[in-house]
C-alpha cells in the first residue's frame, strides 16, 4: 500500500491518478487528519508527500516528521512541498525563490538515477513554486537534479531512496513526469532478516512478576502491540500477564493513550464542546435490547451532540452496528462526513472496527486466548471523536471506580460508570445499580433504585433483544412511542444517566429526556441521521 499524504492541493489528484494509472495501491490523507502513529500502523511499502501552500514545516502537517520516520524504511518521494519538507527536516534553508515559477516550464539536468533512470537529461519540467531548498545542503542530503541557473531541482537522502522533487512530475506539461513516478513505484527496499522482536519483553517480565506498570510503561506497551512489533506470543503473555496480576488505573491509562493515538480521528468543529457517548463494554451475557444506542438518540433529542461509538455484536444477538445498519445507518461514513453530521445533525456513529485499524495486530491473541483482556475496557473508552461526557456499561461491579478514575486521568469533564442490576452494561429497570460518578473531578460511588424516580420493577425477559431486524423494529416503534413499559424505562433511565453525570440531577436529565421522547425530536434524530447517511452513501 501507498500512503500518499495530501497537504491541501489540488495537484494531488492528478498524483493520486498517475499512480493509480501505474498499478499503485493507494490511500490518502490529509496531512492534519492522520498522527505518524496512524501511519506506522498501517505498514505502507511506500510514501508520497503531495504538493501545497505555505511553508514546509508550518503548514505541512505530519509531512516532515514521516518523512524523517520512514526515510531507511521505505522509498519516500517528496513532490513540491513534499520536497521543502525533505531540505527542512534535515536542517536545509527553505526560502523564497529568486524568481516565481507559476505554471513555467524549465529544463532540468539530473544525475540519472533512482527515480531518474532512464529519463533523458535534460528534460522539460512543470513548476509551480514561490519557495526552494537553498545551498549548502545539509550533510545527509545531496543535489540530483538542477535548472541551468542553478537552482535545485531534486534532492536524495545520501544513504536510502528517498528523494524530493521541486518541480511536478504529475503535470502532462512535465515530459517523462510518469516514468519519474514508476521508477519510485519500483524501487524497492530489501529488509534485513528480522530479529526477534524483544520491545514488550521488559514489561512482560514486571507483569508475571505481579509489578505494575506507570502510565508511561503501559502506553509504550500498548504502542509496541499496536504497532505491529510484537510477536502473537508476546502479545499473549502481556494479556495474560496483566490480568492475573490486575490492570490498574495506571496500566489502563497508559493503554487508553496509546489506542487513542493510533485510533482514526473524528474531527468535529468545536473540539472544546460538550460531546456525549452512551456505550458499553459488552460480554455480559444479558441479550438485551439496545438500549445504549436507542438511548443516544433520546439523549441527542434533547439537543446535545452525541458521538456514538460502537461495534456489530460479539456475544449478543445484535450489536449498535447492526441494529444501526438495519434501520438504514451507513456504516462506511467517512471520518469527516461523521464529523459534518455530529455537528449538524448533532448525532453520528462510529463503527469501531473502522477506526482502530492497529487492532488487527491484537485481534488473533485476543481469540486465540478466549478470555477478557483488558481490551474489553479499553474500547468504551477511546472514542474516536473524542467525547468528553459519557456513560459507560461495564460488565463487572468492581470496574466502575477504576474505569472512573480513568476518565478522570484522561481529562473527561465528567462521566457515568455504571453497572446495571443483574449484570448487565447499562442501567436497567429490573433493580439496583452501581454508578461510579465523575464529576468536578471527584468520583463518587453509590447505587440508584429507578424505583425511586416511579420506575416500575422489570425483569429481564422484559428487556430481551432479537435479531438485527426485530431489534430495528423495537427501537423505530420505542422512539415513536408506540412501544412502552421496561425498554422504554430503561432507554429513559440510561439517556437521564448521561445527562445527569454533569448535571448532577437525575430527576431534572429524566424530565428533560422523557420530553425528547415524547415530542418526536428522538425519532426526528434517527431519521435525519437515516436521511443524511443515504445522502452521502
Amino acid at each position: 500500500m501507498l500512503a500518499l499524504i495530501d497537504n491541501y492541493d489540488s495537484f494531488t489528484y492528478n498524483l493520486v491518478q498517475y499512480l493509480g494509472e501505474l498499478g499503485a495501491d493507494i490511500r490518502v490523507f490529509r496531512n492534519d487528519q492522520i498522527s505518524l502513529n496512524e501511519l506506522i500502523a498501517l505498514k505502507p511499502d511506500h510514501l508520497v508527500i503531495s504538493p501545497g501552500p505555505g511553508e514546509p514545516i508550518k503548514d505541512g502537517g505530519v509531512s516532515p516528521e514521516a518523512i524523517k520516520h520512514f526515510t531507511g524504511k521505505i522509498p519516500v518521494l517528496g513532490v513540491c512541498l513534499g520536497h521543502q519538507c525533505l531540505g527542512a527536516v534535515y536542517g536545509g534553508k527553505v526560502d523564497r525563490a529568486p524568481r516565481l515559477m507559476h505554471g513555467k516550464t524549465s529544463p532540468v539536468t539530473h544525475n540519472g538515477q533512482g527515480v531518474f533512470k532512464d529519463i533523458p537529461s535534460p528534460f522539460e519540467a512543470m513548476r509551480y513554486h514561490s519557495l526552494v531548498v537553498y545551498e549548502p545542503i545539509p550533510a545527509e542530503l545531496e543535489i540530483v537534479a538542477q535548472t541551468s541557473e542553478g537552482e535545485i531541482m531534486a534532492l536524495k537522502h545520501k544513504q536510502h531512496p528517498t528523494f524530493g522533487v521541486q518541480f511536478h512530475p504529475e503535470s502532462i506539461l512535465t515530459e517523462h513526469g510518469k516514468q519519474l513516478l514508476k521508477n519510485f513505484l519500483d524501487i524497492k527496499i530489501v529488509p534485513p532478516a528480522p530479529a526477534e522482536p524483544s520491545l514488550l519483553k521488559p514489561f512482560i517480565a514486571k507483569t508475571i512478576n505481579r509489578t505494575d506498570l506507570t502510565v508511561a510503561e503501559a502506553e509504550e506497551a500498548m504502542n509496541v502491540i499496536m504497532t505491529g512489533q510484537a510477536t502473537p506470543a508476546q502479545v499473549s503473555a502481556y494479556l495474560v500477564s496483566l490480568r492475573m496480576k490486575g490492570e490498574t488505573i495506571p496500566e489502563i491509562t497508559g493503554s487508553v493513550r496509546a489506542m487513542r493515538s493510533v485510533a482514526v480521528k473524528v474531527k468535529l468543529a468545536d473540539p472544546t464542546e460538550r460531546i456525549y457517548d452512551i456505550v458499553g463494554t459488552g460480554g455480559d451475557g444479558a441479550h438485551t435490547f439496545n438500549i445504549s444506542t436507542a438511548a443516544a438518540f433520546v439523549l441527542a433529542g434533547t439537543g446535545r451532540k452525541v458521538a456514538k461509538h460502537g461495534n456489530r455484536a460479539a456475544s449478543s444477538h445484535c450489536g449498535s452496528a447492526d441494529v444501526l445498519s438495519a434501520l438504514g445507518v451507513s456504516l462506511d461514513l467517512t471520518p469527516d462526513q461523521i464529523a459534518h453530521a455530529i455537528d449538524t445533525i448533532g448525532i453520528g456513529f462510529m463503527f469501531a472496527a473502522k477506526f482502530h485499524p492497529a487492532m488487527k495486530h491484537a485481534i488473533g491473541p485476543r481469540k486465540e486466548i478466549g478470555q477478557r483482556t483488558i481490551f474489553n475496557v479499553l474500547g468504551p473508552l477511546t472514542n474516536p471523536a473524542g467525547a468528553n461526557i459519557q456513560l459507560t456499561g461495564v460488565y463487572a461491579a468492581a470496574l466502575t471506580e477504576p474505569l472512573a478514575n480513568v476518565l478522570n486521568e484522561l481529562g473527561s469533564r465528567a462521566a457515568l460508570i455504571v453497572y446495571g442490576a443483574g449484570g448487565t452494561d447499562e442501567l436497567n429497570t429490573t433493580g439496583i445499580n452501581r454508578i461510579s460518578h465523575l464529576r468536578d473531578g471527584t468520583v463518587n460511588t453509590y447505587d440508584l433504585d429507578p424505583a425511586e424516580f416511579g420506575f416500575t420493577l422489570a425483569t429481564m425477559e422484559d428487556l430481551r433483544g432479537g435479531t438485527p431486524d426485530e431489534s430495528a423494529a423495537m427501537m423505530r416503534d420505542l422512539l415513536s412511542g408506540k412501544l412502552k413499559g421496561a425498554r422504554r424505562d430503561s432507554v429513559l433511565l440510561n439517556a437521564a444517566g448521561a445527562l445527569a453525570a454533569e448535571t448532577g440531577d437525575f430527576k431534572s436529565a429524566l424530565a428533560e429526556v422523557t420530553a425528547a421522547l415524547d415530542n418526536g425530536s428522538a425519532l426526528a434524530k434517527l431519521n435525519a441521521l437515516v436521511e443524511y447517511s443515504k445522502s452521502v452513501s
